[in-house]
């Protein structure tokens, strides 16, 4: 099976996969080789490409979509970052910044919203960052 991990800055990950691990809007789900067809919304979360004899890549989606055919993925990002290039320090430091910031806004409004979404990614990278692969 193929996979292509796309972003708006470019590809991150083309080749050959034994399984890759999304977040769907509705719950996470596996794709192994022989899957039947499928478009889905992904959601922020945690994806993760399992490659036959090798460790497991992990990256932080900030959601997207991914349409499987014919024993390709194609996965289209928002935004993905490697497990292994996410600084935890930074992001901690995000995350007060925007828990603080939340406070002082009212619930209900788009920048209320916008926020918490962006917390909402924050916890994630911190989340990927600091669960191992195999």
């Amino acid at each position: 099976m193929k996979a292509h991990i796309l972003t708006p800055l470019g590809p991150i990950f083309e080749g050959e996969v034994a399984g890759i691990q999304l977040p769907g809007i509705e719950g996470g789900f596996e794709v192994r080789k022989d899957h039947s067809p499928l478009v889905s919304i992904l959601d922020i979360g945690r994806l993760v490409v399992k490659i036959k004899d090798k460790p497991d890549l992990s990256y932080a989606i900030s959601g997207g979509f991914t349409e499987i055919k014919d024993n390709n993925v194609i996965v289209m990002a928002e935004e993905a970052i490697a497990s292994d290039q996410i600084d935890t320090a930074s992001e901690r430091s995000k995350q007060k910044e925007l828990e603080e910031g939340i406070r002082n806004l009212r619930i209900f409004t788009d920048e209320h919203k916008r926020a918490k979404r962006e917390l909402r990614i924050v916890k994630n990278r911190i989340r990927v960052a600091n669960k191992p692969t195999r």
